[in-house]
């Protein structure tokens, strides 16, 4: 198996590339829309933090595995921060709910876990979706200091997706 030593330097490679600011932005309803499925919607920011904490402690016995779950959580939460950030400039509370106005349930944790295999494959849809969101963001604004935004947010997703397939 991978070592803790090389999976946190793989983390500790994109900490060394800044999170551009978040931009100034005008209000735009359907874009909102767009990032609150990023933000807090199944596969959001937040299902993907809580997941992972949710791992973090319940593979305590494998220590160095928790401990990455942990970093990897923690990153996220960056992610969720920069995501409300961006929702404030639009205009916009910082709601936990979908496009859909589904408000965010702990039931989007995946808890019935058999084993570290199936943790890893879990993780790996959250990080595959995380990535198509923010493709689908970019896709949608002409606003490239934004556009940055999303960039460096995907290179930690594609981090955290390149992790989770070196331990299965």
């Amino acid at each position: 198996m991978i070592k803790y030593e090389e999976l946190e330097q793989m983390l500790a490679r994109n900490r060394k590339v800044p999170y551009p600011p978040v931009p100034n932005l005008y209000p735009n309803k359907k874009y909102v829309n767009l990032i609150y499925d990023s933000f807090a919607g199944k596969e959001g920011e937040l299902t993907a933090i809580t997941q992972y904490i949710y791992e973090h402690i319940d593979f305590k016995n494998k220590e160095e595995i928790s401990k990455i779950l942990l970093s990897i959580a923690i990153e996220e939460m960056h992610h969720i921060d920069i995501l409300g950030e961006i929702l404030v400039n639009l205009g916009e509370k910082p709601i936990y709910k979908s496009s859909e106005e589904k408000e965010w349930c702990a039931h989007n944790v995946k808890y019935k876990i058999k084993d570290l295999k199936e943790a890893m494959k879990i993780n790996i849809c959250l990080e595959e979706e995380a990535i198509s969101g923010y493709k689908q963001l970019m896709r949608y604004t002409n606003n490239a200091y934004l556009r940055r935004v999303y960039e460096r947010i995907i290179l930690d997703e594609k981090t955290h997706l390149e992790i989770f397939r070196k331990l299965i």
